[in-house]
């Protein structure tokens, strides 16, 4: 009986073990996307691992469970991976953006989420990811969510993408300092931010 039930758990355990081996090609290739995506563009180099890194603090701040972080983790590096369908030429223009050009930005957290699907154990990761430019008010994209419909995760990973999209460089205009990037947070909270959520992040900050 005792050999059958080793044999029976040494399957098990190697089949846990492929599985882990399997989820782990799968991030690092993805992974590798996101980074060639970034590495051809100076204004967008390292936007990811920032992110990552204060969606991280933040997370923890709010006392999230640790499974939860792990998820909002893997959304924050990946959460620009839908860029690798949008046109590099409109990625950095530097000329002001026509609503055409806007609408079709907007369709990055889709393509994202497209991208992501084959990968069956990032559900919740791709939902994270569609919902990062969503708004507290409604107002956001893609499906136009409400506070209450949107996920914690989502709300993190929405204030912490926006302060370093303030913070950096873009091809349009220079970085805007720490101060003024926390004081348009400020302004917004409670509109396209989540109120604890923003208040939250400043704190940290």
């Amino acid at each position: 009986i005792l050999s059958t039930i080793a044999a029976q758990a040494s399957v098990a355990i190697n089949n846990a073990s492929l599985y882990e081996e399997q989820q782990s090609t799968y991030l690092s290739t993805v992974h590798a996307l996101v980074s060639a995506i970034e590495a051809s563009d100076p204004y967008t180099r390292g936007h990811s691992e920032r992110v990552t890194r204060y969606s991280m603090a933040l997370a923890r701040k709010l006392n999230l469970l640790e499974t939860t972080i792990k998820d909002l983790e893997q959304a924050a590096i990946l959460h620009d991976i839908g860029k690798i369908g949008i046109d590099v030429n409109l990625l950095h223009k530097k000329e002001k953006l026509t609503s055409a050009d806007i609408d079709v930005l907007k369709l990055h957290p889709s393509i994202g989420v497209r991208i992501l699907e084959p990968i069956h154990f990032l559900g919740t990761v791709r939902e994270i990811i569609e919902q990062h430019h969503e708004r507290y008010d409604g107002n956001g994209y893609p499906n136009g969510l409400t506070g209450e419909n949107w996920r914690l995760e989502g709300k993190i990973l929405a204030v912490c993408d926006t302060y370093d999209a303030m913070t950096s460089d873009r091809p349009y205009r220079k970085a805007l300092s720490h101060e003024i990037a926390i004081q348009e947070i400020r302004d917004h909270s409670g509109t396209q931010f989540d109120p604890e959520v923003a208040a939250s992040f400043i704190e940290l900050f």
